[in-house]
């Protein structure tokens, strides 16, 4: 069955679902791979290997006042579906970083094309789930999360499998899981099984902040680049919540404090 990011995409304005490099927005879903580690920390310890450069940093501690949503679209980030609905989804923003919650069975997604990185390697994100939302199970085809990020690369729109839904670049969606889903485990949706990918990063207790890494060229390159003589770049990022197909009342709620890029 396909998912809530996966059928949305046939709702999304023509020209987010044929995006170029600066123009990403079509929404799908996961990869890490089984050559990549994703490793837990302390929040906050930067899990940067020798020799990385830090290239792009997107914090979520930095609000002051004001609406939650002026500082967010500040940011880059266009809301779409139920993220346009606080008394669907809310937002609030704490110690922590943002939080984002679920009130009831929602799709929404937050998306963000002026994140523009040229050259990169890995991934951090600080991050955390509250509340796990009830019967998601991505081994069991209930591919519903309370939080993931995508990150979208390169500008070569490839086949969503469907007539219906536009294409999409190459993308990879992390998300943070609980009971039998797999760690760094690359799942695949109905569509875009060509260029999509969804990775569990960590199983943290609820209310953990944990800072996963993911190696996102290495998972490009042995997702979708066999010949590895490709280095795209990363043309936009998404946040996004889904509890479709969880169990009533379908509530969940996860938080971020930041997402850095290294190269």
């Amino acid at each position: 069955m396909p998912n809530g990011l996966e059928k949305s995409i046939a709702h999304l304005p023509l020209p987010l679902a044929r995006p170029r490099c600066s123009r990403i927005a079509v929404f799908v879903q996961l990869v890490v791979c089984l050559l990549v580690a994703t490793t837990v920390s302390l929040p906050g310890d930067a899990l940067a290997k020798e020799g990385e450069r830090l290239v792009y940093r997107l914090t979520f501690t930095d609000y002051e006042e004001g609406p939650i949503e002026d500082w967010l679209m500040a940011k880059g980030f266009d809301f779409r579906q139920d993220a346009k609905r606080r008394n669907r989804i809310d937002f609030e923003v704490e110690d922590h970083g943002l939080v984002i919650e679920a009130k009831r069975r929602v799709f929404g997604i937050m998306i963000n094309e002026a994140v523009n990185v040229p050259v990169f390697t890995a991934i951090e994100i600080d991050w955390g789930v509250n509340v796990f939302p009830v019967g998601a199970s991505y081994e069991e085809g209930v591919l519903n999360d309370a939080l993931m990020i995508v990150t979208f690369m390169g500008d070569e729109r490839l086949s969503s499998g469907s007539m219906f839904i536009p294409d999409s670049p190459h993308f990879i969606g992390l998300f943070l899981c609980e009971g039998d889903d797999k760690v760094n485990h690359p799942y695949v949706g109905r569509y875009f099984q060509k260029g999509g990918r969804y990775i569990c990063a960590d199983k943290p207790e609820p209310g953990q902040m944990v800072t996963s890494r993911f190696d996102l060229l290495e998972g490009y390159r042995t997702f979708f680049d066999k010949e590895r003589d490709d280095d795209p770049a990363i043309s936009g990022i998404a946040l996004s919540v889904d509890t479709q197909k969880s169990k009533r009342p379908g509530n969940a709620e996860g938080f971020i404090r930041e997402i850095r890029f290294y190269r």
